[in-house]
Order: C-alpha cells, then sequence, then structure tokens
C-alpha cells in the first residue's frame, strides 16, 4: 500500500497539470500581454458558461405523432392485389417495427405512402372496393401531413444531431493545415433540403437518410466550433474594453509614440497580428457556413418550438452566439484603430511606417 501512494500522488500532480489546448494558451497569453502593457486585469474562461449551449432535452424537441392506425390493414388489403402495402404493413406492426428510432420511422413512412398510392391507384378500377379505396386514401393523407412532425422527431431523436451540435471541452485546434467539416455540411444541407421538400415529396431511403446521420457523428468541428466562437467572445470582449479604457486612451497625450505605446505595439504585431488573427480567421472560414447551414435548417417547417430556440441562440441574426461573436470582432478591430491612431502608430501612419524602415 506505501508503495502505491508514490504513484497514485504522482499521477494526480500530472493530471493536474495538464496543458490547456494551444488556442487557449494563445487566448490567455494575448490577454495577459495586452492587460500587463494596459495594468488592466482579466478573468480566464469559465468554460462552465459553456452550459447555455447545451441542447434541450430530447423530451422537449419532440413532436406529438398519431399512434398507428393500420393494423387492420392487413385484414382489409387483398396480398395478391397490394403485396407491397401488405409487406410495409406487417413490418410495421412487427415488435421491432414498433420500437424503431425516428430516423427509421421517417424513411419507413416514406415507403408505407408510396405504397398505399400504389395500392390505392391499383384498387382504382375495382368499383366494388370503394369503401377500402377511402379509407387508404384518409391514411395516406394523414401519413403525409404527418411526415414534416416525423422528419423532425428523426433529426431531435438521432444521437447523430445531438453529438454534432454538442460543445467540446476545448476550442478548435491552432493548425498550419486547412481544416475542414464539409461532409456534414453537406449532410445538413442535404437534410435540410429533404426537410424543405416534405410532405410534397416522399423521405430517402433508410440507407441514405443513416449515411447523412452518420456524417454528422463523425464531425469534430461543430462541438469545438462552439466553444471556440464562445471563448473568443469572451476574449475580444476583455481586451476591447481595456483598449477602450481611460488609461488606454491617455497612452500618447502628445499625439505622438511613447515608449509604452511602441510596446503595445509590439503586441498588436507578434500576438494579435501574429498569433490571434490567423486563428480568427480559420473560425470565420469554419463558422460561415455552419452558421449559413444551421439557419436554413431552422426555416424547415414545423419545427418544434424548442429547437428553433436553441437553433436560434446558436446562430440567428439576433443576440446569439455568432453574432456576438461577430460584433465582438468589428469592435475589436476598431478599438485597436483608435488606440493605435491616437499614437501615431496605425499602419500607414508615421510611427507605424518608422517601425516598418528600422524593422
Amino acid at each position: 500500500m506505501r508503495c502505491l501512494l508514490p504513484t497514485i500522488a504522482c499521477c494526480l500532480i500530472l493530471s493536474g497539470c495538464e496543458r490547456a489546448p494551444e488556442a487557449s494558451q494563445q487566448m490567455d497569453n494575448y490577454l495577459e500581454r495586452v492587460g500587463r502593457v494596459l495594468d488592466a486585469s482579466w478573468t480566464q474562461f469559465d468554460s462552465k458558461s459553456l452550459s447555455q449551449y447545451r441542447l434541450p432535452s430530447r423530451r422537449e424537441r419532440l413532436l406529438p405523432v398519431a399512434e398507428q392506425r393500420i393494423g387492420m390493414l392487413e385484414l382489409l388489403v387483398e396480398s395478391r392485389r397490394c403485396q407491397t402495402l401488405q409487406q410495409s404493413v406487417s413490418q410495421r406492426n412487427s415488435s421491432l417495427g414498433k420500437v424503431m428510432p425516428w430516423s427509421h420511422r421517417l424513411a419507413a413512412d416514406g415507403e408505407l405512402i408510396q405504397a398505399l398510392d400504389d395500392c390505392i391507384e391499383v384498387l382504382q378500377e375495382d368499383p366494388s372496393r370503394k369503401a377500402l379505396l377511402a379509407d387508404l386514401q384518409t391514411i395516406a393523407t394523414t401519413k403525409r401531413e404527418e411526415l414534416p412532425a416525423v422528419f423532425w422527431n428523426a433529426l431531435n431523436a438521432a444521437s447523430e444531431f445531438e453529438y454534432y451540435l454538442r460543445f467540446a471541452p476545448s476550442p478548435l485546434p491552432v493548425s498550419s493545415a486547412t481544416l475542414t467539416d464539409q461532409a456534414a455540411i453537406d449532410a445538413l444541407h442535404s437534410l435540410t433540403a429533404i426537410g424543405q421538400a416534405l410532405p410534397g415529396e416522399l423521405p430517402p431511403p433508410r440507407v441514405e437518410l443513416q449515411s447523412h446521420f452518420q456524417a454528422l457523428q463523425r464531425s469534430q468541428r461543430s462541438s469545438e466550433l462552439i466553444h471556440s466562437l464562445a471563448r473568443l467572445t469572451d476574449m475580444l470582449e476583455q481586451v476591447t474594453a481595456m483598449l477602450d479604457s481611460e488609461r488606454a486612451q491617455k497612452l500618447c497625450p502628445l499625439g505622438k509614440p511613447t515608449q509604452r505605446s511602441q510596446i503595445l505595439l509590439n503586441v498588436f504585431v507578434t500576438f494579435y497580428a501574429g498569433e490571434i488573427q490567423p486563428y480568427l480567421a480559420q473560425v470565420q472560414r469554419l463558422g460561415q457556413p455552419w452558421q449559413q447551414s444551421l439557419s436554413k435548417l431552422a426555416q424547415v417547417q414545423a419545427i418544434p418550438a424548442e429547437t428553433e430556440h436553441y437553433l436560434h441562440a446558436l446562430v440567428g441574426v439576433e443576440d446569439s452566439l455568432w453574432e456576438r461573436y461577430q460584433q465582438q470582432l468589428s469592435a475589436h478591430s476598431t478599438a485597436w484603430q483608435d488606440v493605435l491612431g491616437q499614437c501615431q502608430l496605425r499602419p500607414g501612419q508615421p510611427g507605424w511606417n518608422n517601425r516598418a524602415t528600422d524593422a
């Protein structure tokens, strides 16, 4: 037992000293550098704040859909004339059919409606089957009307969709390579197109639907992007407040560069332009199609209120995570221009040009 204690202690120390992701280090370093020059305090990002971007519970996002009322069709439909419909109904009434996931049910409902349409077409030639024909037409109409709700239940009950929209414990990595999330973005476009086409067009087969959900499951970028947007917004807001402070505005009282302003300029060039801006560009490149895709998805008919509210909180045009980030980007750029400009250190001004000449 005594031999184990040092080992356990060593493991605890190592786990406590685990290095933060490079992107987090860069953001904290940038905050520290600006704060040191301007004698301003700053706070580390509170990862608990990410909980506000957690999906509502699955129960709150599911829409009510009427229970199946097709059990008697097996007794009503002649198998020799509507075999496909008989098979479809039998599968739906099986033990597995009654517990199929919503994503499978979306495809199955499309197959059932197609089978109903085919059977209706056959029975229209038989005057003696008018009553059955009317029942089948009523069921087909009801099933079509339910398709938008089934579509949203298929998304909201899918673990792949939930996985895609979770928030990751770390931000997007700092990478010289081009990060991509194109497969997931294409899947979102396809799912949106399917939802928009309903109920006029029937949903695709299960295999096609599953390929779209699997693409969302394989994506790491969306969850990391949510973390990055929240953390960057917090960082930009804090640095902008420092640059807008009274101390920063009095950095060059005579309108000429001072020693402290020159140090701040070095922070701007080395840490903001050298490290933060490339990362911001990467986030923008990945975030733009992500925001557009989720915004289009949120416009699909019959979206549950909780899902709509959640997507608007992420990518909406007002007070969303994406919009606050865009606002802070703009405010941050303006703050730097103002501070450097009053010291004649903005690009194109004498202080900047002299620095470039010296370099």
